[in-house]
């Protein structure tokens, strides 16, 4: 995927040079081929084009879930969110998943192109640092879009612009989990060779989310084990690394929009053009958008029966407009982590103290007490809910949990094949010659 990366500018071109006009022989700093993208003055580029493309990408992709999930609902004109919104969340002929598959399959391309070319330049200029942070960077953007993949996506393709890749097949997604996992040891690896604590640190909270997936995929994964607890090990000690640099202070490593760069296409659906709407389990509403938004929390605390303060804490982040981040690692989940480890493991102490430390980021004067009125599963499900809201991860909790929503249809993927997630879309099976149309 996808086999669309081409250059169409030069057809018109060549339709204006027919005509005798030389309207277009002009130097445009703006024109740029593949060629100028392998240069060394362009490395810094690279590896911010990468993300660039990442960031877009992957909040375009999280919708889709999001609102067949009890995050997001429809309340828009557009029947596919309904589809959606029902449970539907395998088809490929859904016109949002399907909006969404092309610009994933460039920032996966992209993400590739970026390590291979900076690659390069390493191996050409040794012991230069700039050369080596850069392809440090492409490689974490690398690790994580490939992380988003393996999170998201039922089955994939991976072609290289027209050369079509065939699906790599759903038993092996958890596969590219493990790719994400190997490109992000290489990004933290390089950053501390070099000095990059704090890029070494977010290329390690990243790390730590995708050893979770991979452990979540095999739950799921042919079909859904409903469970409480996953032994994750490895992933926890990644996250004790983050925390004992970064604990108490809330950090977050946020993928970033603004005027100036890009916009976040779920922000735009929900806060802008009122497709979709935070779901009323979590705020009250009054209409779609932003404005229908009350401020009111209608989720509550199993601890304190108030209000819960993360819902309002995520409704800030969130904003008003279509440029609020979204956020790929952060504190919360790290201590999320070692919580549910520590669960697995049956060190409720060593659970009790993660869940409170999470309640202190929002302030909370009451603790969650181990043994007391709230159990220990409702108070992992309860805090993980509230603080991973729109990271891309509640489908998968709601499958491993069994928790079920009415408004799915009775014969949606959702119900029936718990699990599943999002599918190979029409745009990629008409134009990839490895599937076909009839085989979507």
């Amino acid at each position: 995927m996808i086999k669309k990366i081409k250059a169409p500018v030069l057809a018109v071109a060549a339709v204006f040079t027919l005509t005798g006009c030389d309207l277009l022989d002009v130097d445009n700093p703006n024109s740029l081929v593949e060629e100028d993208i392998q240069r060394e003055a362009a490395a810094n580029g690279v590896a911010n084009g990468a993300l660039r493309l990442a960031s877009t990408a992957i909040a375009d992709v999280w919708e889709g879930p999001a609102v067949v999930s009890d995050e997001l609902y429809w309340t828009g004109s557009r029947d596919a969110w309904g589809q959606l919104d029902a449970g539907f969340i395998d088809d490929p002929y859904n016109e949002f998943t399907d909006g969404a598959f092309p610009g994933f399959g460039q920032a996966v391309w992209m993400a590739r192109e970026a390590v291979e070319v900076l690659s390069g330049h390493v191996a050409n200029n040794p012991g230069d640092a700039d050369f080596a942070r850069d392809l440090a960077r492409a490689q974490m953007f690398r690790g994580m879009v490939l992380m988003v993949v393996g999170e998201s996506q039922e089955d994939m393709t991976f072609s290289d612009k027209q050369e079509d890749g065939a699906p790599v097949g759903p038993g092996a997604m958890g596969g590219i989990l493990d790719q994400a996992i190997a490109e992000l040891d290489a990004a933290a690896a390089a950053f501390s060779s070099i000095g990059e604590a704090d890029l070494a640190l977010t290329a390690t909270a990243i790390r730590a989310r995708a050893k979770m997936s991979r452990a979540i995929w095999d739950v799921l994964n042919p079909s859904a084990t409903v469970g409480t607890a996953l032994a994750m090990a490895a992933a926890r000690t990644d996250a004790e690394t983050v925390l004992a640099s970064v604990g108490g202070s809330d950090w977050k490593y946020n993928l970033t929009f603004s005027s100036a760069s890009a916009s976040n296409p779920m922000g735009s659906n929900v806060n802008n053009r009122g497709e979709n709407q935070w779901d009323e389990s979590l705020v009250e509403n009054t209409g779609p958008g932003a404005s229908g938004r009350t401020g009111v929390v209608n989720l509550i605390d199993p601890v304190t029966g108030a209000p819960d303060l993360a819902v309002g804490t995520a409704l800030t982040q969130w904003g008003t407009n279509q440029y609020g981040p979204v956020t790929i690692a952060s504190e919360r989940l790290m201590r999320l982590i070692v919580a549910e480890d520590a669960l697995a493991g049956g060190d409720t102490g060593e659970f009790e103290t993660q869940i409170n430390a999470i309640r202190d980021l929002d302030g909370y004067a009451s603790n969650f007490v181990q043994g007391g009125a709230v159990s220990d599963v409702e108070a992992l499900t309860h805090h993980r809910r509230v603080n991973t809201l729109f990271m891309g991860l509640r489908m998968q909790d709601m499958y491993r949990w069994g928790i079920t929503l009415a408004k799915w249809d009775p014969q949606s993927a959702a119900l029936t094949a718990p699990g599943t997630m999002l599918p190979i879309t029409i745009v990629e099976c008409r134009a990839n010659t490895t599937i076909g149309e009839a085989n979507c």
